[in-house]
């Protein structure tokens, strides 16, 4: 079976996606071939997609990418999502399912089908399926984000979360586990909601902190010399800004402002706690603190690695920040307590 791709979007993922089909198609017992067409905003990233064999032929212009396409990869910033689909709705082909990657599903879903053709009975002509993957280890501790950043095993392994509209067809379903299962990753379905209560924590505050933390830094007496010192510490912490505009990251925070509120809160309490120990010179509660999150660190690389969630039983983990805020440094101070009375 023949199928037209099209791919908006051609950071590392975007050309990640293009190159493991390419790779698919070239197996001697493969069943499906493809006609990838990518776009995007960057001339070079088009150019350099194309170089490493990601897709067969580019265009900026969105509709010459699009009109033939049975298959969409939707990978384009979150700011210029809804205007995406409002482009593409009215042009695109009867059918075609679109894999959108965007961080947030819950406003994806619904610009997708406010968006998105219907016919006579409301029942609708295109398909949108919210999928995240979650890179295996090959890609994990790397910063880059360009074409040539790309890799065509990026997904090998990989766990795809999956989520769907409440009322989205299984037909569309069933055409994005396959895309999935050909690059080598596996299907977790999720509920489009908690995905986004997920995506608060493990991208957003994470991005959220980098820029905050930066911001601090520029706004200090002593810039002048902080900006001569940032290493990749500092830099990869911050290295947000390098792929979302400032718009990009709004709509983000704002469409999932309750979730990231509720992250953060969390944060900030573990680290009043933490520079009361400073302040107060307590190292007990400063070292019950590092030795439990770099043991609970440990565990968790391990899983992630192994990719065995499930199989193995977890080792005793240590109180940890998201697990007993309340009261976690306190631990210390009751244990010391019991060894006095002792």
């Amino acid at each position: 079976m023949h199928v037209n791709v099209a791919i908006l979007g051609l950071d590392r993922l975007g050309t990640s996606f293009g190159l493991a089909l390419k790779t698919y198609e070239k197996q001697p017992k493969a069943e499906h071939s493809f006609t990838i067409y990518g776009s995007d905003p960057q001339s070079q990233a088009m150019k350099a997609a194309k170089q490493v064999g990601a897709v067969d032929d580019f265009h900026r212009q969105l509709l010459k990418v699009t009109a033939n396409a049975d298959l969409i990869l939707m990978n384009v910033p979150f700011g210029a999502l809804e205007e995406m689909y409002t482009r593409l709705g009215p042009e695109i082909k009867p059918g075609a399912v679109i894999l959108d990657t965007s961080l947030l599903k819950g406003p994806a879903i619904e610009w997708a089908g406010r968006h998105l053709p219907s016919n006579s009975q409301g029942e609708p002509l295109a398909y949108m399926v919210g999928i995240t993957p979650v890179v295996n280890v090959n890609g994990l501790y790397h910063g880059g984000n360009a074409p040539e950043d790309a890799r065509a095993d990026l997904f090998e392994k990989a766990e795809f979360m999956v989520a769907p509209a409440a009322d989205c067809p299984s037909e569309a379903i069933a055409l994005a586990e396959d895309v999935i299962r050909l690059m080598g990753g596996t299907v977790r379905f999720m509920d489009p909601v908690e995905h986004d209560g997920l995506i608060a924590a493990t991208e957003q505050l994470p991005a959220l902190l980098g820029v905050a933390q930066f911001f601090m830094l520029q706004n200090a007496d002593a810039w002048m010399e902080f900006r001569r010192m940032i290493n990749p510490t500092m830099a990869l912490a911050a290295q947000t800004m390098r792929f979302q505009k400032a718009e990009d990251m709004q709509a983000l925070f704002t469409l999932n402002r309750d979730n990231v509120v509720r992250h953060l809160e969390g944060l900030i309490g573990l680290l009043d706690q933490l520079r009361d120990a400073l302040v107060a010179e307590e190292p007990d509660e400063l070292e019950a603190f590092l030795v439990a999150a770099h043991k609970n660190w440990e565990q968790w690389d391990i899983k992630r690695h192994s990719g065995n969630w499930e199989d193995h039983k977890d080792p005793e983990l240590l109180p940890g920040p998201f697990g007993s805020v309340s009261g976690f440094l306190s631990l210390t101070r009751r244990n010391n307590k019991d060894d006095d009375e002792e």
